[in-house]
């Protein structure tokens, strides 16, 4: 179940991404402040299913027709699937989860997909009702374009529907632009990252080549 959402006083107090810490899990997840809450921004886990399920349940219908652009009541096992297990390289799966609760909810996620080759990569996210005009949304955005950006990718996108007036707002206050979508009710948010050429992706590509070369048989060999 997605917890309470915070007094509407603190609408007036921004998110801000505070520190960037390692879990127990050696996995690193970021912590975000606004006004008296702490919320951790951190990878999915395996055993993250329960709540991420819930999370996905505890949203109205149309927040999940705008995120999945299609009707669900819940995450299909395959996606579940592919959600847990994100590798945090190509694919990462971020969740937001309040630190004060005796046992962890969600109350915000975002999936990415990076393609070395193309150097781009591709999002989709979304924040619980309640917990939206805090700016976590924003601090969300924030995060995936700087792991992003560390991975050497340097185009950043994603489809919304063009009624989803409140994401396409959170893009262009954080400098994305609007071009055509995949289909027509879709609209493409883009936006340019600052990434050096000699980054990580490079290397993925580096070590991709080195494994086709040595999966590769020998010259002459049948």
């Amino acid at each position: 179940m997605v917890p309470a959402p915070p007094h509407p006083a603190l609408a007036t107090l921004p998110a801000r991404l505070d520190e960037r810490v390692l879990g127990p899990d050696g996995l690193g997840f970021t912590v975000l402040h606004a006004g008296g809450l702490r919320l951790a921004l951190r990878p999915a886990r395996p055993s993250d299913g329960d709540a991420l399920q819930s999370y996905v349940r505890g949203l109205t219908p149309q927040s999940r027709y705008s995120r999945f652009l299609g009707a669900v009541s819940e995450l299909p096992p395959l996606e579940m699937a592919r959600a847990l297990a994100a590798n945090g390289l190509d694919t990462l799966t971020l969740l937001l989860v309040p630190m004060a609760q005796d046992r962890e909810t969600v109350v915000g996620e975002a999936r990415v997909a990076l393609s070395c080759a193309e150097r781009a990569g591709e999002f989709a996210m979304s924040i619980a009702e309640g917990w939206r005009r805090l700016g976590f949304g924003s601090a969300l955005i924030a995060e995936i374009e700087r792991r992003a950006a560390a991975d050497g990718i340097e185009r950043l996108t994603g489809d919304v529907l063009r009624t989803n007036e409140g994401i396409i707002a959170l893009a262009l206050s954080r400098g994305f632009s609007l071009g055509p979508g995949l289909e027509g009710r879709l609209v493409r948010i883009e936006k340019r990252l600052s990434a050096a050429p000699d980054l990580p992706c490079r290397k993925w590509a580096e070590i991709g080549a080195g494994a086709e070369r040595s999966a590769a048989p020998p010259q002459g060999a049948a």
